[in-house]
């Protein structure tokens, strides 16, 4: 932990920016003093375990997020994990029923949910036995997540970010985000961003919720605040006879405003926005789901969006086939000006081709897919394709990793007639307490 905070240091004296020095001098007091706390032998509860996450993420989180990155940059998002790890329910338990994995797009960048082969990233809260009074505060987990996005058109976000799950009092849920990112673009001054955000994770009856607020600080721009609620509740559910899960269906919601962290240009500009996403997941049968969202958003420039997403999957066991239809259309074009993609008509339809299993003696968990399909901007339609690999594994017992790589040619900007590809690069470290 405390290299992490020094190379966080070093990255703002590097950059020499009093700005991004001082605030990242209050995060690392502020971290130094939670791990102090914790570190404390009253403080620390081995038998609490962490949140359980599969993949199906929605990307997002993330940085987003989401066309729905934007709800993909929902800070309490983590990376999607190729080794799904579902619990199952107890047979002919409503209460188990309910706690099974409740779905959200994980979406890193406005492209991949048009891509679609953005997993979609299923979390529930663990069914975690705490004795009363044990501790004032514990930690769930520890993440640092790595992320590069790059397109042949020179534009270049670099995410490095760490999040902590915590508890007080054994009720409480939070998670603290926070980290640097660097977005870089050509004919554009470097902006630096410090991400500081808190989420509350609460139940309410059968409704699961999350509430962020925080603050975004640049090193050459004004501080953007953030707010995210997120809410999702199962309908109904259904489990078999041995405990596993039938069938599924979950409502989710989401609102955010944050500022529009999708390059250099964005962000100069001061393009920030409100965006209300609902969204459904229906697991149909054991080996059968769909989901589908819609977005609507709403731009300080003036500009209005709508989004839609759906996909359809079925596992042939180490395989799956899906279908995705993803489309996007805004009220003006100001790409020129304010400089994000916003067509008037853009659509994207793909089958995508799925493996998972093990590899390299069984010590990574993949899954490798490809998607092929059409894209079409503005009534002129081009080939849509997407490769991906995703892996995880242990270092030990309570530490685990994932990597990351997509290379696609779905657009993210206006290119006329000139053809794009966009690469991305992810990695995480995650530690469960």
């Amino acid at each position: 932990m405390s290299l992490s905070l020094n190379f966080k240091l070093l990255l703002c004296v590097r950059q020499k920016d009093w700005m991004i020095f001082f605030c990242t001098l209050i995060i690392w007091t502020l971290e130094i003093f939670l791990l102090k706390a914790i570190a404390a032998p009253e403080n620390f509860n081995p038998e609490l375990s962490s949140s359980p996450e599969t993949e199906a993420n929605v990307e997002s989180t993330s940085e987003s997020s989401t066309p729905v990155n934007e709800v993909a940059k929902t800070p309490v998002k983590s990376q999607p994990e190729a080794n799904p790890q579902t619990p199952k329910p107890k047979p002919n338990s409503t209460t188990s029923a309910a706690k099974t994995p409740l779905p959200s797009p994980t979406l890193p960048r406005e492209s991949s949910i048009s891509s679609g082969t953005s997993d979609i990233e299923l979390k529930t809260k663990p069914d975690t036995d705490k004795t009363p009074g044990s501790s004032n505060l514990t930690i769930d987990n520890l993440s640092f997540d790595f992320k590069l996005d790059f397109d042949n058109f020179g534009q270049t976000n670099q995410l490095i970010e760490e999040t902590i799950a915590f508890n007080l009092d054994d009720r409480l849920s939070f998670v603290l985000k926070t980290g640097i990112n660097f977005f870089e673009q050509d004919e554009i001054e470097t902006v630096d961003n410090i991400p500081l955000y808190l989420a509350w994770e609460t139940k309410l009856k059968n409704i699961d919720l999350t509430i962020t607020g925080g603050v975004d600080f640049f090193n050459r721009l004004a501080a953007v605040p953030t707010v995210t609620l997120q809410g999702s509740s199962p309908l109904f559910s259904s489990v078999t006879a041995d405990g596993k899960l039938k069938s599924l269906l979950v409502l989710s919601g989401q609102t955010q405003y944050q500022a529009y962290k999708f390059n250099a240009e964005t962000l100069e500009n001061k393009i920030d926005f409100w965006r209300f996403t609902p969204s459904v997941y229906w697991q149909i049968q054991p080996n059968l789901s769909l989901f589908a969202l819609g977005q609507y958003g709403i731009f300080n420039d003036g500009n209005r969006e709508f989004q839609s997403f759906s996909r359809l999957e079925r596992k042939l066991g180490v395989f799956s086939l899906a279908a995705n239809l993803f489309t996007w259309s805004f009220e003006q074009d100001l790409g020129s000006e304010n400089g994000y993609f916003s067509p008037s008509d853009f659509l994207v339809y793909n089958a995508e081709l799925a493996w998972q299993g093990k590899m390299v003696d069984e010590i990574l968990d993949c899954k490798l897919s490809v998607a092929f399909g059409k894209q079409s901007v503005n009534n002129v339609t081009d080939n849509a394709w997407t490769y991906k690999a995703l892996c995880s594994g242990e270092l030990l017992p309570n530490v685990q990793f994932n990597v990351g790589y997509t290379f696609s040619n779905v657009r993210d900007r206006d290119t006329q007639e000139s053809s794009f590809t966009n690469q991305s690069f992810s990695s995480q470290l995650k530690i469960k307490f």
